[in-house]
This record gives structure tokens, C-alpha cells and sequence, in this order.
């Protein structure tokens, strides 16, 4: 037993080495500068306690070397000594995210360019600005004159706003937003010299990289709104719990802890209007900005008519620093006004004058053009439809906040591209988040304009010289000889030409394979018999000797341009409980016999949702999430084992899509595909399954 003990551990040690020896391989300016701060602050006793009780401290301080001991080669050498042991947490913590992310993405002579290069900028910057305005009156200006401060963050900041400016949009304009949402709140309401030092350092890399600054698009700006928002009133929170002393004097909240909590139910409750571009919200996000300025605007001048004699000194002092934070958002909202004007609907806005496209306008596009192996999906209801300027129809349905369009556009193949992004703008200008599920692959260009993933796998019969021949298909020749030996029949038909008994004994067997299930049946890409009934779809029966319907298929036609059916796609697949054993096996090997007979090119037996996360594909995080869900929700639906009966068929693999905006929209997305493939199951429904699931995984 020892020794089955020992083995893991030594594993866990060998992996962690190797992970260490890969990170200073990568990065190894990060390591070496990680490694002199540890020791510098080991060696001088700092990192176990306050520098500043020692007699040498003032000689290595920043920004202002005096001439009472303080020098240009002291300055330089209090790059790696902190002041104190928090100090040395946060900075070993931000060295790897700052200086390691930008030498590992960008190399490392960038690196120490930025390292070096913004560590002194950023001194300059900050001695600069304090000579100019120390001895002007202000005692906080007058206060940080004299201050020290040393450490390596001016560079680290430098790194970080570096690489922030080399990453995809929209992230790049993210981090950048968040960059300088730290910078002024830092100085804001702390205002010691190291904020003043970040600040510097953030302002001189977005300055020297100016050309990575775009202004942002619609959904960006509501997506700002909604963090400035949020986060400001966190900050305010934040103030009432570490008192702070910043250019408006000591921000203590005293009284006003209930205006702070007033304002973050306010927040909370426009928070998620604000990122949908609603006007309701924006117009009572403005209305909470106008009373918090008033409200610092009374701080200020009780700050400046009366200062230190008023009894709630640091209270006024907050206030007028949080003021100033709410006439940026204020003035972030005016500005940006155009964003909000959404009301709530249901639907996308039209931009051609043409109606909603009905049913028969939809089969007409799909004859004319052709379609793929879901398009026929797209006539069923409810879903809704959207006419594009270039002469596409898109099928979507709008849950959760997405508007999630079925499928590939149907329409000229050189107008795929144009057709999805007028569905994505127009998503967006109604306040809904755009994704396309199940596509055949993401528009070519602009390329950080789209995200994708692989959400299943379409698996496609190739019809002509069919022949089930070989190992493979040994088990489709053993469920056709059994249906031979025990006289089980096969019929390719159309529902609403069957009689009544017929209708009801498919019904009967459709009741039965829902009834063992504790949710209700999956829409969207999959239908009922209802969707069977249409006339365009043909259905397989498999029936015994005495007549009695052992199992059922329905085919849904798939068409290339000019009106022919070029194939055909499975959906509904049902078996009587009990009855003869192979059926499934026996219809759709029987229904490719005969569509290969009509000259049809291929049949698709449907591509089942997450059936490739199942087995574990992709390393990315998404795909591990994903390969996670999909074993949860495999004891409830069986996407794996139905994915490896298909293989029976000895089927090309086609891979499936879910193309979206950016990452911060799957959560949302997620829930408007729960909602669009179970819209009747309850949420008590979904959690308790969910949970049953996880625990059944355990």
C-alpha cells in the first residue's frame, strides 16, 4: 500500500517540475526578475516586515530623489525592494500575469523594452507632475512630494497594458477599458505615489500604442455600460468597508452606508438591461448618475466651505470622490446614447419592406436554392424568419436574451457571409445576442468579428454504390435477414396518406418512448409527429406479420437548387417496447436501399447535440465544459450511445458548429438552447434532472 501511494505523488511532482521548467523556457526574463524581488525582500528583511522602520529605506525610495540621501542609483536599486510583506504578495502575484504574459506572447526583448522602458517612463512622469504642482496649496499634491515608494510595478503595469494592446478584439478593448477604470480609481481614491505610477505607466503604453484604441462597436458600448456600472458601485462598497485617503481627503462612508446599498440594488436591477441596450435602463442608469453627482457636488462644497470642521468629514470626502467617477459614467451614457434605444421584443426588426416570410415562401427558397441537412427544420414552428437584403432566409427562435438562428442561411451561396452578419447586426440593434447553431462553419472575414466551437457531428451516407458489404456492416445484414426470417415488412410512405388505425398505433409507440422519460421531448432540431404529418416528409414503418407496427422513421427532404431532392435527413426514430429487437437497424438500412434505388446522393442520419464531447474532443476550456455536460446529460438523452449506433452505418463524419460573438456570451447562449430544445421543462425540472445527473456521474 505504500508504495501505490508514493507513485502518485511522485507523478503530481514530476508533472508540477515539468510545468515549472516549461514556464522559465517561455518566460525566463519573468523568472530571474521573480526570483531577485523574492530574494532582495529575504536578504533585507522587507518581506517579513515594514521597509520603512529601517534608516537606509529613504535612499532607494521613488519618485523624487532628494538631496537628504536620496539618489538616481538609490531610485533605481529600490526596483526590487518593497515596502512592506503585502507588498511582495501582490507584486510576486502580478509579475507572472504583467511582464510573464507579454514575454510569453510577444518575446522577451519586448519584454524588457516594456519592463524597463515603462518603469522609467513612469517615474519621470509621476516626478514630473509632483515637481510642477508640489507647493501650489494642495496638501495632498504637497504630501506625496515628499513620499517613497518603491517596487517594480510602474514596469509591471507597463508589460500588462503591453500585452493587453497585442489581444483579440473585443477583448483588447475590454482589457483596455479595464486598464484605465484602475488607473482612475486608484488615484481617485487612494492617490498614494504608486497609483500615481500605474497610472503613468497605463497612460504611456495606450499613448505609444494608440493605433491598438478602436472605438467601440454597439454591442461593446453597452457591454462598458454595464461594467462601469456594476463595478463603480462595487467600488463604492468597497469604501465603505477599507477607508481610504485620497485628493478629496480621508473617503470614510460614516452615515452613508445606505445610499451606497440604495445604489446597489439600483445597479443590480438596471445592471442586465443596460447590456441589452434598453432605454428603461439607460434612462434610470442616468437618473442614478445625476443624484450621485448632486450628492458629491454637496460633498465638495461642504469639503471646501467648511473641511475639517464638519462633523462627517470623510463622509463629504467620499462623496466627492465617487463624484467624479459618476460624471464619467454620466457622461459615458450621454454620449453613447444611440446604443440604448431598445424596447423588448420578440423579434428581429425588418430592414427590407417585405413581410415576415410564411411557410410556402420558405419551401420556395429552399427549392430554389437548396438548402442543407437542417434547412427543412427551419419550416417548423416557431420558428421565425428573416429576410436579408442579399435575398437569404434565416430561421431563428429568440430565448434567453439570443436570437439563435438555425442552421446556414438559405439563399445565393456567395450571400452566406452577408446574410449572417445583417442577422448578427440586427440582433444586436434589438438588444438580443446573435449565434448560429449548427452551421457548417463560422463567415470567412472579419475574423475577430466571430467565435466557434463544434457542438456536434452530422454523420452522412454516401447513397450511390451503396453496398453493405464488409465487417462493418455486419450488423445492418443481420437485422435485414432476421426481418426476412420473421416476415418483418418494410414501407416507405407519407403520414397523412395512412389510415387512422396506422396514425394511432404511431402515436400509441411515440406516448410510450416519452413516457419513460422525466422531461418533456426535445425540440428544435428535433420534431414530433406532427412535423411527420407534412406532406414533403416520408416515413419508414417497419410492420410483422400480423399487421402490427413494429418501429418507425420520419425522413425529412434536404434539396439542391432547382427543386430537386438531392437527400434526405432522419429525425424521429421510435421502436415499440418489446418488439422486434433490430428494428432501427432494419428501417434506416431498408431507407437507404431505397433512396439509393430513387438516385438520391447521400442521406444524413442527423447530427447528435454534443456526441463528440462525449469522447473528450478538444483541450480548450470550452470543450472541456462542454465534454463535461455532455457525460451529465448522457444518462438523460443518450447523445453518445446514439451517436455510436450510427456508426453502424459506416457514415462520414461532418462537423456541426455553434458560431457566436465572444465568450462572455455562452453563459446566455447555453440557457436560450436549453429553452429552445426543452421549452416546456420547467427549471425545477431541468435543475433536478441536472443534479440526478452529476450525482448518477459520481
Amino acid at each position: 500500500m505504500p508504495g501505490t501511494r508514493r507513485a502518485p505523488l511522485t507523478t503530481r511532482w514530476a508533472s508540477m517540475l515539468r510545468a515549472v521548467r516549461a514556464a522559465i523556457a517561455a518566460a525566463p526574463f519573468t523568472a530571474v526578475l521573480w526570483l531577485v524581488v523574492l530574494l532582495a525582500g529575504i536578504l533585507t528583511g522587507t518581506i517579513f516586515g515594514a521597509g520603512s522602520r529601517n534608516n537606509w529605506f529613504d535612499a532607494i525610495g521613488f519618485p523624487l530623489p532628494t538631496g537628504e540621501g536620496g539618489t538616481w542609483a538609490g531610485a533605481f536599486a529600490g526596483i526590487v525592494i518593497l515596502t512592506e510583506p503585502l507588498a511582495y504578495i501582490s507584486v510576486l502575484l502580478l509579475l507572472p500575469l504583467g511582464v510573464g504574459w507579454l514575454e510569453a506572447t510577444r518575446g522577451t526583448r519586448t519584454a524588457v523594452l516594456a519592463f524597463l522602458g515603462g518603469q522609467l517612463g513612469a517615474f519621470l512622469l509621476t516626478a514630473g507632475a509632483l515637481l510642477l504642482f508640489r507647493d501650489l496649496g494642495s496638501g495632498w499634491i504637497d504630501g506625496l512630494a515628499t513620499d517613497i515608494d518603491t517596487g517594480p510595478s510602474g514596469g509591471v503595469f507597463a508589460c500588462l497594458t503591453m500585452a493587453a494592446c497585442h489581444v483579440r478584439q473585443p477583448w483588447r478593448g475590454r482589457w483596455q477599458f479595464l486598464l484605465l477604470a484602475f488607473a482612475v480609481l486608484s488615484v481617485m481614491l487612494f492617490g498614494e505615489v504608486g497609483d500615481l505610477q500605474h497610472c503613468a505607466a497605463i497612460l504611456l503604453v495606450l499613448v505609444f500604442r494608440h493605433r491598438s484604441i478602436t472605438l467601440p462597436n454597439l454591442r461593446e458600448q453597452r457591454y462598458v455600460a454595464w461594467v462601469g456600472l456594476v463595478g463603480l458601485v462595487a467600488v463604492q462598497i468597497l469604501t465603505i468597508i477599507v477607508p481610504t485617503h485620497g485628493p478629496f481627503g480621508p473617503t470614510q462612508a460614516g452615515g452613508g452606508h445606505w445610499a451606497v446599498l440604495i445604489d446597489a440594488a439600483l445597479a443590480i436591477a438596471l445592471a442586465r438591461g443596460l447590456r441589452s441596450g434598453r432605454r428603461l435602463a439607460w434612462a434610470g442608469a442616468l437618473a442614478l448618475a445625476v443624484l450621485n453627482v448632486l450628492r458629491g457636488a454637496a460633498g465638495i462644497t461642504l469639503v471646501v466651505t467648511i473641511g475639517p470642521q464638519l462633523p462627517h468629514h470623510g463622509f463629504a470626502s467620499l462623496a466627492a470622490a465617487v463624484a467624479g467617477l459618476w460624471v464619467l459614467m454620466l457622461a459615458y451614457l450621454l454620449i453613447c446614447w444611440r446604443a440604448f434605444r431598445v424596447r423588448v421584443a420578440k423579434r428581429l426588426p425588418a430592414d427590407t419592406p417585405r413581410p415576415p416570410a410564411d411557410r410556402a415562401e420558405i419551401v420556395t427558397a429552399l427549392k430554389t436554392h437548396g438548402g442543407g441537412t437542417l434547412s427543412w427544420m427551419g419550416t417548423w414552428a416557431p420558428n421565425q424568419h428573416r429576410h436579408t437584403p442579399g435575398g437569404s432566409l434565416l430561421a431563428y427562435q429568440v430565448h434567453s436574451g439570443c436570437a439563435v438562428a438555425l442552421g446556414d442561411p438559405v439563399g445565393p451561396a456567395g450571400d452566406r457571409d452577408a446574410a449572417m452578419a445583417d442577422f448578427a447586426h440586427a440582433a444586436e440593434a434589438a438588444g438580443l445576442v446573435p449565434c448560429f447553431f449548427s452551421v457548417t462553419g463560422p463567415p470567412v472575414a472579419p475574423t475577430d468579428a466571430w467565435r466557434f466551437m463544434q457542438v456536434a457531428e452530422d454523420t452522412i451516407v454516401d447513397l450511390p454504390d451503396l453496398a453493405f458489404a464488409g465487417k462493418a456492416w455486419s450488423d445492418v445484414r443481420t437485422a435485414l435477414n432476421r426481418a426476412a426470417r420473421e416476415e418483418v415488412s418494410f414501407r416507405l410512405t407519407a403520414l397523412i396518406d395512412e389510415p387512422e388505425p396506422v396514425r394511432a398505433a404511431l402515436e400509441e409507440i411515440s406516448d410510450s418512448w416519452a413516457g419513460d422519460r422525466s422531461l418533456p421531448p426535445m425540440r428544435f432540431t428535433l420534431g414530433t409527429l406532427a412535423e411527420a404529418a407534412d406532406p414533403a416528409v416520408r416515413v419508414a414503418l417497419a410492420q410483422d406479420r400480423s399487421g402490427t407496427i413494429q418501429g418507425f422513421l420520419s425522413w425529412l427532404p434536404v434539396y439542391c437548387a432547382g427543386g430537386t431532392v438531392s437527400g434526405w435527413t432522419l429525425d424521429l426514430m421510435r421502436r415499440r417496447e418489446g418488439g422486434f429487437g433490430p428494428v432501427m437497424e432494419f428501417l434506416i438500412a431498408s431507407s437507404l436501399r431505397t433512396f439509393s434505388d430513387e438516385g438520391a446522393a447521400f442521406a444524413s442520419l442527423s447530427g447528435a447535440p454534443l456526441a463528440h464531447a462525449v469522447h473528450g474532443a478538444g483541450t480548450e476550456p470550452v470543450d472541456r465544459v462542454l465534454a463535461a455536460l455532455a457525460r451529465a446529460l448522457e444518462p438523460l438523452y443518450g447523445f453518445g450511445s446514439l451517436h455510436a449506433f450510427k456508426a453502424k452505418f459506416s457514415p462520414r463524419i461532418v462537423p456541426m458548429y455553434l458560431v457566436y460573438r465572444d465568450e462572455s456570451d455562452l453563459p446566455r447562449i447555453a440557457g436560450a438552447l436549453a429553452r429552445a430544445y426543452l421549452p416546456e421543462a420547467s427549471v425545477g425540472q431541468l435543475a433536478r434532472e441536472g443534479f440526478g445527473a452529476l450525482r448518477g456521474r459520481r
